[in-house]
């Protein structure tokens, strides 16, 4: 199996063009379902990062413990701290209603160990898959998979983002050996990433590393952008965000495709303010959506933190990552974007 690189033309057909007639929410709603006592800043990183590549709304659903300190970062995340339940309320109802908002949602950046978060947590992955609403598990929400992978397994509309070691701890749990394929192997045909995706049931993995390795369990991908040379942590929180983020555009093209095809039928209307539609044959293929969302955050994220580190250098922290993702949004999509953009803009 080859590997392939998706166009950057490609990519931007997933991010939705700011026109005077978008209203609040055009851009996608983001719900990021992390956040304790002990980690406030991973969940801040992820929905921050989204904030900054242009969705319009981010929930960040955490314990108790941890709202008083994100609140305090900005008031730009709306911080809900029901994500462990009291004694009078399950917390279900209000997730469920968080997720009838919100067109993606990311589970585990700075979740914890804590056995009542975690299975809060199972309970949200739970409710989206079911809801059919695009999922991203990182960090701590890895565990739940590797607990019971059939909370995730099967469900095409996810993206997993392990580290090395997470990967391998999921290799473990669905019976697999990470060392099974060498490192040149792996970057000819993405190895045991596609072997994992694969027993999945085709869920997308990403296992981040010098070269970050995408694969479904059909197509592989490798994005070898260059990236700076600092590891801080926080990081694969940013990631986390902008995957988040494409996902949700991902899922706002899919609607605009579909009210394009009622309204050729004679249907539903596509209201205003939505994606700017090219031709059918051009139309991205909804399944392939989760494997390009992947690569265009994968790609974001490290020429964000090249440009960071380049300022920066060995003092290059994951705050200074966050200020280059605009920059490097910019520096990736922006002539492509003014193809699209109103004349009068």
């Amino acid at each position: 199996m080859s590997i392939h690189q998706p166009r950057l033309q490609t990519l931007a057909k997933l991010i939705p063009p700011l026109t005077p007639a978008m209203h609040k929410g055009d851009c996608g709603r983001v719900a990021v379902f992390g956040g304790c006592e002990e980690f406030t800043g991973a969940p801040y990183f992820v929905a921050s990062s989204s904030l900054r590549l242009g969705t319009d709304i981010a929930y960040l659903v955490c314990d108790r413990g941890a709202a008083t300190a994100i609140k305090s970062y900005t008031p730009d995340i709306i911080v809900l701290p029901f994500l462990r339940p009291s004694s009078e309320d399950t917390g279900e109802s209000k997730i469920g209603a968080i997720l009838k908002k919100v067109h993606a949602m990311s589970v585990g950046s700075g979740l914890g160990k804590d056995r009542t978060l975690q299975e809060s947590a199972r309970l949200a992955i739970c409710e989206a898959r079911k809801s059919g609403i695009p999922i991203v598990l990182d960090a701590d929400s890895l565990d739940i998979v590797c607990s019971d992978p059939s909370v995730i397994s099967g469900y095409a509309n996810a993206v997993l983002t392990p580290n090395p070691p997470e990967f391998a701890r999921l290799c473990s749990a669905l019976g697999l050996d990470p060392d099974s394929v060498d490192a040149e192997a792996e970057k000819k045909v993405g190895g045991a990433v596609r072997l994992l995706a694969h027993k999945l049931g085709g869920v997308t993995v990403v296992r981040k590393g010098q070269s970050d390795v995408i694969s479904n369990g059909e197509r592989v991908f490798v994005c070898d952008e260059a990236g700076g040379l600092r590891r801080c942590g926080g990081q694969g929180d940013v990631l986390c965000g902008a995957t988040v983020t494409f996902m949700a555009w991902g899922e706002k093209y899919k609607q605009a495709v579909e009210a394009r095809a009622n309204s050729s039928r004679g249907g539903e209307k596509p209201g205003s303010g939505k994606q700017a539609s090219s031709s059918s044959s051009e139309d991205i293929d909804p399944k392939d959506i989760p494997m390009l969302a992947s690569y265009a955050a994968c790609l974001l994220t490290r020429h964000a933190s090249y440009l960071a580190y380049d300022e920066y250098g060995r003092a290059t922290q994951s705050t200074n990552i966050l200020e280059q993702i605009d920059i490097s949004f910019d520096n990736k999509f922006e002539e492509l974007l003014k193809a699209v953009r109103p004349a009068n803009l």
